[in-house]
C-alpha cells in the first residue's frame, strides 16, 4: 500500500495567491474566507504554522487537516483553527467516543441533536430526506442516501446477483451462492440438493455476527423472519489453524463521479478456536465465525496490549498479515490488487441507485462522505470473498492496536472529506450577503449589456459595421466553454466546463490532503479495467 503522503499546503489563515490556471465562475463557493483585510505576509509573521489547507479557485476555502500523530503522542491539543471559526460538530443516532476526542482535541464543541448550526453530524444511520436538503455548503454527514444498497445483505446481494446477469458470473464471482428467504426457500431447497454441505444462515441488517449459524439441512432454517442463506466456504486461509477475515476501511467522497479511497491500514481478525471441516462443531462459533464481538467472550482469546507489536493475539494490523504471507513465498500485490477489485466492482454495483438519490437529496455536490468495513474472507486460493460491507464499522478502542489504527484511520477521514472552517453560526448572515452581491453583479451585467447594444446600435447606424468584430463581443455570465478575457483555461483542461474543472480541483486537493488513503478509484488504468462494466449504466 502507498505511504502517507505530506500535507503541503498547511500554513497560515491567509490564503496563498491564485494559482496560474485556475478558472471559476464570479464565487466559486459559498464559504469563502471573509478575512482578506490582513495581509499574508502578516499573517504568517504573527502565527504558528496551521493544520489548515487553503482550497477552491485562488484558494481562498479554508479546510481543517486532522493530526493524529499529535493525538496519539498525547501532545497539547490544535484547538486555534477550530476555535477560531466556532466550528461544531453533533452525534445522530449513535455516538462515538474516538470522533468526539477528535474533535474535542482540534477545537470543536459540541451542540445538542436538534441544533442546526453545525459543521459535521456523525450518524450510525441515515438522515432523513428533509434534514438532507436543509443541508447549507460547508455542512457534512457522514452518509450518503441509500448508501445501505451495500450494507444490507439483502441488497447486496440482489445488486451484486443483477451485475452477474448483466455481465457474466465469472466477473463477480466473489460473493458466495446465496438466497434471500423466505421468498426463495424453494430455489434454496433445490441447491441444496444439488450441492450438499454447510450454509450460513445471518439476519439480512445485523452486525458483530448477532443471529449467525450453519446448518447443514434446510429443515434448520426458521421461516418466520427475514434471512440470507450462503453457502459456507470451506477452504479458507488458515494461519497457524485458525481462521481469521480481515477489515477494511474503504472511503467514498463522491458517488457522481464515482471515487473511491482504501485506507492503508487495516485488522486481520482471528478466531478463538482452531478450524476444522467436520460437521461435529458447525454450532461451535468460536471455530466459524471471526467477529470480534463473538470471540473477545472466549476464554481463549488472545489480547494484545502493545500496538508496536502487530502480529501477537487474536487480532492483528492488516500489515502483519501480508508480511506473514511474503515470508512464506506468497504474492501479497496480487492479492491486493485482486481486493481492490472486488471493492470497486462491489460499490459500482450500486452506484446508480446512490447517485440517483444523492441527485434527489443531496443540495450540493460535498454534503456527504461515507466509512464503509468491509469484512473480506481470503480462501486457500488466495482469493477474495465478501462476506459483508458494514454502514457504520465500529470504532471501538479496545486496545492499543485498534487505537493506534482507527485514531490515525479517522483523522485521516476527516482531513479528506475536506471539513470546511466555517463559523455555522454565520449561515443565514452570509447567505443574505452573498444574495445581495448576486444581485447586484446580476444588474450590472444587465447594465453593462444595454450600454453595449446602445452603442452598438449607434455605431451600425454610422456604417461603422466592421467594429462588432466577435472578439470584442461580451460572453454571456453563463457560458461554460472557452475562457474569459485575462482568465485563460488551465493547460490539458480544454473543453471542460466550469463544473467539470471544479471537480478535477477538488479531486487534487483531496489528494494532497489523504493522508493514509490512497485512491483505489479513479486511477489512470480506471478507464482500461472498469469501461466495460460502466457501459451498461449508459
Amino acid at each position: 500500500m502507498a505511504a502517507k503522503t505530506a500535507d503541503s499546503d498547511g500554513g497560515s489563515m491567509t490564503p496563498s495567491e491564485p494559482s496560474d490556471g485556475d478558472d471559476r465562475s464570479d464565487r466559486d463557493s459559498d464559504y469563502e474566507s471573509d478575512d482578506e483585510e490582513e495581509s499574508p505576509k502578516a499573517s504568517r509573521r504573527h502565527s504558528e504554522k496551521l493544520n489548515i489547507q487553503w482550497t477552491g479557485y485562488a484558494r481562498r476555502t479554508p479546510v481543517i487537516l486532522f493530526c493524529p500523530e499529535a493525538i496519539l503522542a498525547k501532545k497539547a491539543p490544535k484547538k486555534t483553527v477550530g476555535e477560531r471559526y466556532h466550528m461544531t460538530y453533533k452525534f445522530g443516532s449513535s455516538e462515538c467516543k474516538i470522533v468526539r476526542n477528535i474533535f474535542n482535541y482540534h477545537g470543536f464543541h459540541e451542540v445538542h441533536p436538534n441544533s442546526s448550526d453545525f459543521n459535521l453530524i456523525w450518524t450510525g444511520g441515515h438522515l432523513k430526506p428533509f434534514t438532507l436538503r436543509s443541508l447549507t455548503e460547508f455542512q457534512k454527514v457522514n452518509h450518503f442516501p441509500r448508501s445501505y444498497e451495500i450494507t444490507r445483505k439483502d441488497r447486496l446481494f440482489k445488486n451484486i446477483q443483477r451485475m452477474q446477469q448483466i455481465k457474466g458470473v465469472k466477473h463477480f464471482d466473489f460473493i458466495p451462492q446465496s438466497y434471500i428467504l423466505p421468498s426463495e426457500y424453494q430455489d434454496f431447497c433445490a441447491a441444496f440438493l444439488r450441492e450438499k454441505g454447510l450454509w450460513i444462515v445471518k439476519p439480512v441488517a445485523s452486525s458483530r455476527g448477532r443471529g449467525v449459524f450453519l446448518c447443514n439441512h434446510p429443515d434448520q432454517v426458521p421461516l418466520d423472519e427475514n434471512l440470507i442463506v450462503c453457502k459456507y466456504i470451506a477452504n479458507p486461509l488458515l494461519i497457524d489453524g485458525f481462521k481469521f477475515d480481515i477489515r477494511l476501511y474503504v472511503c467514498v467522497t463522491s458517488y457522481d463521479p464515482l471515487c473511491i479511497y482504501l485506507f492503508e491500514e487495516g485488522l486481520t481478525r482471528f478466531a478463538t478456536v482452531k478450524y476444522e471441516k467436520s460437521n461435529r462443531h458447525i454450532r461451535n462459533q468460536c471455530m466459524h465465525l471471526t467477529n470480534y464481538s463473538v470471540n473477545k467472550k472466549s476464554d481463549d482469546y488472545v489480547k494484545n496490549d502493545d500496538p508496536d507489536v502487530e502480529d501477537y493475539g487474536n487480532k492483528w494490523s492488516l500489515g502483519a498479515f501480508l508480511r506473514y504471507l511474503r515470508s512464506r513465498g506468497k504474492d501479497t500485490a496480487a492479492l491486493m490488487m485482486r481486493i481492490e477489485d472486488v471493492v470497486i466492482k462491489t460499490i459500482v454495483s450500486a452506484e446508480v441507485p446512490v447517485a440517483t438519490a444523492c441527485k434527489m437529496f443531496m443540495p450540493f455536490r460535498g454534503n456527504c462522505f461515507e466509512l464503509y468495513g468491509f469484512d473480506i474472507l481470503v480462501d486457500d486460493n488466495l482469493k477474495p470473498w465478501v462476506l459483508e460491507v458494514n454502514l457504520s464499522p465500529s470504532l471501538a478502542c479496545d486496545s492499543p492496536l485498534d487505537m493506534k489504527i482507527k485514531t490515525n484511520m479517522m483523522c485521516d477521514l476527516f482531513s479528506l472529506s475536506g471539513v470546511v472552517c466555517h463559523d455555522p453560526m454565520m449561515r443565514t448572515l452570509q447567505q443574505s450577503r452573498r444574495n445581495q452581491e448576486v444581485t447586484a453583479k446580476i444588474a450590472a451585467r444587465a447594465k453593462d449589456r444595454r450600454r453595449w447594444k446602445i452603442e452598438a446600435d449607434k455605431r451600425l447606424n454610422s456604417d461603422d459595421v466592421s467594429i462588432l468584430d466577435m472578439k470584442q463581443r461580451p460572453q454571456s455570465a453563463g457560458s461554460s466553454s472557452g475562457s474569459r478575457p485575462g482568465n485563460p483555461q488551465p493547460r490539458g483542461m480544454a473543453g471542460l466546463n466550469s463544473e467539470e474543472i471544479k471537480i478535477l480541483r477538488r479531486l487534487k486537493e483531496e489528494d494532497q490532503r489523504k493522508g493514509g488513503w490512497v485512491r483505489i478509484f479513479p486511477t489512470p488504468d480506471s478507464w482500461d479495467l472498469y469501461s466495460w462494466v460502466f457501459s451498461c449504466f449508459t
